[in-house]
This record gives C-alpha cells, structure tokens and sequence, in this order.
C-alpha cells in the first residue's frame, strides 16, 4: 500500500513523457525536424513534474489531497495543451496532384471559415486546384495546422513520407483591393525544398486563377 501511495498523477504523466521522449529520439524527427527540440522540450517538463510532485508530498502530508490536487493539476495541464494545439484540418481530395494549397482571405461573397474562441477543431475539403476562397480575415485560425489525404493518411507523419512545410504569408494587389493568403508546400519524400523562383512562379499562377474567379 506505501508503494502503491508513491505513484501519483504527476509521476504517471511524468513517465509517459519520458517514454513518449526516448521514442522520438529512437525514431526519425519529423518532416520540419523538430523531433529531437520535442523530446528534449519533454525531458525537462518530465523533470519539471518531478519536482512538483516531490514538493507536494513534502508539504501536504494527506495522501488523498496530494492525489485531489494532482489530478486537478492533470486535468488543467491536459485542458491547456489541447487548446493549444487545436487543428484545422485540410483534407485533399482524391487524385490531389497539385503542389500547393493557399487560403485567400477577406474574399467577398465567399464563405466564412467559422472559427472562433470556442472551435475545437475545424476540417476545411480543399478543392481540385488547391486554393481555398474565404471571407474570414486571416488572423482567424487555429494554432495547428494538418493535411489528410483522402484516404485519411495524415502528413508529416512517421507513418509515411507524405509532408507539408509551411511558406512565408504573402499578399497581392487586384482590381484596387490587397488580398492576403497563406501557402503550404506538399509532397512525399524525406526532405522538402521550396525555393525563391518556384513560389513567385506559383504566385504568379495564383494571381490568374484568382483574377478568372474574380471577373466571372
């Protein structure tokens, strides 16, 4: 029973981001390689914990109270990370073959994304050509961004090779009105590269895709 009081809720999450830390270091980092910055991010929230946890059992002597406040602190802790990296999901459709998919914003007459405070999650279907048309501003989104294929493979997954990087939020002029966009390279393969010449190449191709749309 002694035993049994000396697993707490903190020394239960701390092994699991122990474990969750080896794992990444034994595998590869993944497609942005933040893999080995994680795992050490992990290490120290491990140690972190520890010191938590030591620290209560010092101070609070009641066994059920250190187990009470630990498992408040849990729940927050679990609350707050899920919050944190609420997605929007970008799922592609069969066939998807194009190399880029932008959203253009403070598009007029186009539909709204609907993401506020409260949005857990949002899945947006990406069309055909890749570019998403949205009325919303482009500062409404969410903290994490994700790509399915329409089979439900995710990107920058150890799971496969399929990857996605993000590049530099961008804007262009048509018809007197600035138009705001953001951009995601995808593709498959262990290393991604996207250089100066392909993007203005395809922002040059966009501004005539949007510019037909625009003129209908």
């Amino acid at each position: 029973m002694k035993i049994l009081r000396k697993i707490t809720p903190l020394l239960i999450l701390m092994i699991f981001s122990i474990i969750w830390a080896i794992k990444i270091f034994l595998s590869e980092s993944d497609g942005q390689g933040w893999g080995l910055l994680i795992a050490f991010a992990l290490i120290g929230f491990a140690i972190g914990l520890l010191i938590v946890d030591f620290l209560l059992k010092k101070f609070v002597k009641n066994w059920k109270k250190v187990i009470l406040i630990e498992s408040g602190i849990v729940i927050l802790f679990i609350g707050w990370y899920r919050y944190q990296n609420r997605p929007i999901i970008f799922e592609l459709p069969e066939n998807f073959t194009e190399k880029y998919v932008t959203v253009i914003y403070d598009v007029e007459n186009a539909n709204e994304l609907g993401i506020n405070v409260f949005t857990l999650s949002k899945k947006i279907q990406v069309p055909e050509n890749g570019i998403i048309l949205t009325s919303s501003q482009i500062n409404e989104s969410l903290p994490k961004t994700d790509f399915k294929s329409f089979n439900g493979e995710l990107y920058n997954s150890n799971e496969n090779q399929k990857m996605f990087i993000k590049l530099t939020d961008s804007e262009f002029e048509l018809n007197g009105r600035n138009y705001k966009f953001k951009t995601w390279r995808i593709g498959e393969g262990e290393f991604m590269v996207s250089t100066s010449k392909d993007y203005d190449e395809y922002k040059s191709k966009l501004i005539k895709e949007f510019e037909k749309k625009a003129n209908r």
